[in-house]
C-alpha cells in the first residue's frame, strides 16, 4: 500500500499522524509511506525520525485581516498544490491522508484534482478549517469526538477518537516509572507539561508553586519547553520538594505513567494521552488557538468529571497552587477522575483508521 501523510505545525497534529504509522507499518510490512509538510516544521523532524520520506510543500497560514499578505498567502498556496501535484504524480499514492493544519491543504487539493482518495482525520472538537475545507470532497472523515463542531457529509463520518502511540497504551507501572526519574515512593507526583514550546503563564504559576510546596508534600517533574529551563532550574533551588526540571521530555508515555496529576495544556494528542493513561488532570487551555479549540476539549473532559479547567488568565500561583494541594490530597477523587478520563480514551483509534483504509484500497471503499 502507498499512503501519503500530510500535515503538521504542531505536535497535536503530527502525533496521531505518528500513532497511524506505526499501526500501518504493523499491519502492512510492504507499506510504502511519504509525508508533504512545511520545510523546517515539526513535521518535517517527525517524518525524519520515523524514517519517513519528506517532500517540502509550500504553504502558509491564511491571515484573519484582509491585506496584501492575503495575495501572498493564496499565491504560495497555489505554488505548493502544483507541487503537490508533481509529488503525487511521482509517488501515485492510493490514499492521502490528512491530519490538519494548513500545511496539508495543498497536498489535499492535489489529491482532489487527481482523483487520489483523501482520508482526514481531525483531533479537536471543532473542525479546523483545513479540515472543514476539504471534508466536503472527502473519502473518510475521522473524528475524535461524536459531538464534533463543523460541517462534513455524516454518512462518511467516523467516530474512532484520538490516535496514541503504542507506549501510551502499554506504559510501564507508576513504580517503574518513578524510578527512572529517581523519585520516591510514598509522595504525590504532579506532571507539569506545556507543550514542546512551553507555556509562559504555566511556567511562571509553577515556579510559585514549587517553592511552597515540602518535601512529603509532592514531586515534580517540570517539561519547560524551549527557553525556559534556567528560570526553572532557579525556582526548583529555592523549593524543598524533589523538582526535576528538563526543557524537552522525550519519553512522555513514562513520564505519565509516573504522574499522579498531569497539568496540561488542552491540545488534542495530549487530551488523548491523559485519556489513554486514566489520569486526573488540571487543564489550562492556551486561550489564542484557532477557534479556542483547546477550550471545547477541556470543557469535555470537565463534563466527563475527569479534569479540572483553569484559564489562562487564572492561571497564578495562588490558584494552581490551591488545585493541585485539593487534588493531591484526595486520592479517592483522583481515582474517580481517572476512571472518568479512560472512558474518553478510545485506545483502537489508529487500528479503526488503518482498517478503514485497508477496506478503501483492497475492498473497494466498503
Amino acid at each position: 500500500m502507498r499512503i501519503l501523510i500530510t500535515g503538521g505545525g504542531t505536535g497535536g497534529h503530527t502525533s496521531p499522524a505518528s500513532a497511524v504509522i506505526e499501526e500501518l507499518r504493523r499491519r502492512d510490512p510492504q507499506l510504502l509511506l511519504q509525508w508533504a509538510g512545511k520545510r523546517g516544521a515539526i513535521e518535517e523532524r517527525v517524518a525524519k525520525s520515523l524514517g519517513v520520506p519528506f517532500r517540502a510543500v509550500p504553504s502558509a497560514g491564511w491571515p484573519r485581516k484582509r491585506g496584501p499578505r492575503q495575495a501572498w498567502v493564496a499565491l504560495k498556496m497555489a505554488v505548493g498544490t502544483l507541487v503537490a501535484l508533481r509529488s503525487i504524480r511521482s509517488f501515485q499514492p492510493q490514499i492521502v491522508f490528512g491530519v490538519g493544519g494548513y500545511v496539508s491543504l495543498p497536498a489535499m487539493l492535489a489529491a482532489q484534482e487527481l482523483g487520489v482518495p483523501v482520508m482526514l482525520h481531525e483531533q479537536n472538537k471543532r473542525l479546523g478549517k483545513a479540515n472543514g475545507l476539504m471534508a466536503p470532497k472527502a473519502a473518510r472523515v475521522f473524528l475524535s469526538f461524536p459531538d464534533s463542531i463543523g460541517s462534513y457529509p455524516a454518512e462518511r463520518a467516523m467516530v474512532v477518537g484520538n490516535p496514541v502511540r503504542a507506549a501510551f497504551l502499554t506504559p510501564p507501572s507508576p513504580a517503574e516509572a518513578r524510578k527512572r526519574f529517581e523519585l520516591a515512593e510514598g509522595v504525590p507526583v504532579v506532571l507539569v507539561v506545556g507543550g514542546s514550546q512551553g507555556a509562559k503563564s504555566i511556567n511562571q504559576a509553577v515556579a510559585e508553586v514549587v517553592q511552597g510546596f515540602g518535601e512529603r508534600d509532592a514531586q515534580f517533574i517540570w517539561m519547560t519547553g524551549r527557553g525556559n529551563v534556567e528560570a526553572a532550574y532557579a525556582a526548583a533551588s529555592k523549593s524543598q520538594a524533589t523538582v526535576r526540571v528538563y526543557e524537552f521530555i522525550d519519553d512522555m508515555a513514562v513520564a505519565a505513567s509516573a504522574a499522579d496529576v498531569i497539568l496540561s495544556r488542552a491540545g488534542a494528542s495530549s487530551t488523548a494521552e491523559i485519556a489513554a493513561l486514566g489520569k486526573p488532570s488540571v487543564l489550562v487551555p492556551f486561550p489564542f488557538a484557532t477557534d479556542d479549540h483547546q477550550t471545547r476539549n477541556a470543557e469535555a473532559f470537565v463534563e466527563a468529571g475527569a479534569a479540572v479547567l483553569l484559564p489562562d488568565a487564572e492561571c497564578t500561583g495562588a490558584r494552581l497552587a490551591e488545585e493541585l494541594r485539593g487534588l493531591l490530597r484526595d486520592p479517592e477523587r483522583r481515582a474517580r477522575m481517572g476512571d472518568a478520563a479512560r472512558t474518553l480514551s478510545y485506545p483502537n483509534a489508529a487500528e479503526a483508521i488503518v482498517e478503514a483504509m485497508l477496506s478503501h484500497v483492497f475492498e473497494g471503499g466498503r
